[in-house]
């Protein structure tokens, strides 16, 4: 009886690990709570939306974020209701799995060893999306999102792309509060 608890306690702990392992990113969002979302019906970008992105990924987010946007009923406009600003974020290195291996030598009266690990896989960082909504007047944030996720350091073009079609939405789904 005892073995078959001890068990179920290990399965319990694995099965708690995975499961936070496999937790999806979450989207953080901040409101205006005086804002009357109904009135913007219109959008435009910042002349120097992203300013920290490279022009290839400005371009990607731009892209998607209109597909987004018109989805919800939004136009684009030269003259919007109100003004978009996003910016990505590059955090810490992410710790990386590794394999050690050690050497060693314990004799009568000496003791010697050697050890080190060697990294698994890719370099990967803590990456922060955000997207801001902006009064075209005063320029006032009424409503901004953030995504956090693990990303690798390198990335190819495509995996940019597909990366920004998977979270951009996501950030999105809070607009407009409920």
């Amino acid at each position: 009886m005892k073995k078959k608890n001890k068990l179920m306690k290990r399965f319990l702990v694995f099965f708690l690990i995975v499961l936070m392992g496999c937790s999806s990113p979450k989207v953080v969002s901040d409101f205006d709570n005086t804002t009357d979302f109904r009135k913007f019906k219109t959008y435009g970008f910042y002349e120097n939306v992203g300013k920290d992105l490279n022009e290839l990924d400005i371009k990607r987010l731009i892209k998607i974020l209109d597909t987004t946007l018109q989805n919800k009923g939004l136009t684009f406009s030269k003259t919007p209701d109100f003004f978009i600003d996003f910016t990505i974020t590059k955090s810490a290195q992410v710790p990386r799995n590794s394999v050690a291996v050690g050497f060693g030598n314990a004799g009568v009266n000496s003791v010697f060893g050697v050890s080190g690990g060697i990294p698994i896989g890719p370099k990967k960082y803590r990456e922060r999306l955000i997207i801001e909504f902006l009064t075209p007047i005063n320029e006032q944030l009424f409503w901004k999102a953030s995504l956090e996720s693990t990303v690798k350091e390198k990335r190819l073009p495509q995996e940019k792309a597909l990366y920004f079609q998977l979270i951009v939405p996501k950030v999105l789904s809070k607009y407009p509060p409920k």
